[in-house]
């Protein structure tokens, strides 16, 4: 009989343990525990959110037409590889 009740004392140790806020606040009906998927999802539309007005925000004041702007970036990208090209044979050694 005493290690019964020592048993359930356990059992009941353990469960005031496991026991955290968003438990109590739930029992008593005063918020639900969040779901880490909505809460992701959520993140990731507001990044998303922000990203489509950045990009609408930067094609409203660009200084040049989308034609241009690729070209001369295109441009930049191409001498860029070329410079870095340039310098990774230079450092190889011949053999």
């Amino acid at each position: 009989m005493v290690k019964d009740i020592r048993k359930q004392g356990f059992k009941a140790l353990k469960y005031l343990q496991d026991i955290d806020k968003d438990d109590i606040l739930e029992a008593i009906g005063l918020e639900e525990r969040s779901n880490p998927w909505v809460s992701a999802l959520g993140t990731f539309g507001i990044f998303a959110l922000g990203c489509l007005v950045g990009c609408g925000i930067g094609l409203a004041f660009a200084p040049k037409s989308g034609e241009e702007f690729r070209s001369e970036l295109g441009d930049r990208v191409r001498r860029k590889a070329d410079e870095l090209g340039t310098e990774f044979r230079a450092q190889m050694p011949v053999t």
